[in-house]
């Protein structure tokens, strides 16, 4: 029997901000609330991205109450138990958690992807390709949790990477190195020696996802399952009360406070699609500005060229 596939779009996320609209001196949200000069927003577009691999019913989304007025709209039309809101960002690891457990308690079996909504895709055809083939193919997820890794002809900007393991005769490679936001120099490095960009999106059976965090934050898993449950049977909204993020977390082991659990272990590639992580002012800069100047001119693919995007659909 197929798992049904549930999805977590992630726009709790710690992350720059960048300006609502074309004026640079106007009112700024953090960037997955941002169009980059389109009407449709990185978090509209990540819950597009969840639509196509999901359903509508079976897609979460992680979010916080400060930011609540800008991502209140895309969320019309989901039912207020799909939402997990932290009262301020930086929480996304526990709205995330508090997701997985949710799920994990209506769908044991569930197969899940974790999809971050401050990101950029330029050729969402290969992404989406690409998550089809992880989700529909069991020998991949038979190493636990796998994680999305880009390939790029050029290296990204303040990008996380992944240093792959040689082939071990699997169809996932692991992952020996995460390196962290390396210089340029130690990027084009690491890319011309086949690392990928850690994309920060997870596909995982919920059991594997459950047991990493009983494992990692054995008490703190308890009482957030005990508020979900709650919450599912209510019908509302799940919300994280500040007194459990901060008193919960800090108790947990200190190598998880600013990673998940489910770091990436086995990793799968992908073709390039124009992935930017959109860490940074400078990262944002490289994807917004030329494509208000294409926009200006009507011409996008002007703007997919002037960013270093690549549309190439090999797998």
């Amino acid at each position: 029997m197929t798992a049904a596939r549930w999805c977590i779009v992630v726009a709790d996320a710690e992350g720059p901000e960048w300006p609502l609209s074309d004026d640079s001196d106007g009112p700024r949200a953090p960037v997955q609330y941002c169009g980059l000069g389109e009407p449709t927003t990185m978090l509209q577009k990540a819950l597009h991205r969840a639509g196509r691999i999901s359903h509508a019913a079976r897609v979460m989304v992680t979010a916080d109450e400060r930011n609540r007025s800008h991502w209140q709209p895309a969320l019309w039309f989901m039912r207020a138990e799909q939402r997990f809101v932290s009262e301020s960002p930086g929480w996304s690891l526990l709205t995330t958690a508090a997701a997985v457990l949710s799920i994990a308690a209506r769908a044991p079996s569930a197969l899940i992807t974790i999809l971050p909504a401050r990101s950029y895709v330029a050729d969402e055809w290969t992404l989406t390709v690409a998550l089809h083939r992880v989700l529909s193919n069991r020998s991949l997820l038979s190493d636990g949790i796998v994680t999305l890794g880009m390939v790029g002809a050029q290296p990204g900007v303040d990008e996380d990477y992944l240093v792959l393991s040689a082939p071990d005769g699997r169809p996932t490679a692991a992952v020996s190195v995460t390196a962290q936001r390396p210089t340029e120099w130690a990027a084009r490095d690491l890319v011309r020696r086949g690392a990928v960009v850690a994309s920060g999106i997870y596909v995982a059976y919920a059991r594997a996802l459950v047991a990493l965090l009983y494992r990692y934050w054995p008490m703190l898993t308890r009482k957030i399952l005990r508020q979900v449950s709650h919450s599912l049977a209510s019908g509302a909204e799940y919300n994280i009360p500040r007194s459990l993020a901060r008193d919960e977390l800090r108790a947990a082991s200190r190598p998880f406070w600013d990673r998940p659990p489910w770091m990436p272990v086995r990793a799968v590639r992908v073709a390039p699609c124009g992935w930017s992580s959109l860490s940074s002012p400078h990262a944002i800069e490289r994807v917004a500005l030329p494509r208000q100047r294409a926009l200006q001119t009507g011409s996008v693919e002007s703007a997919n060229k002037s960013s270093g995007v690549e549309h190439d659909h090999a797998m």
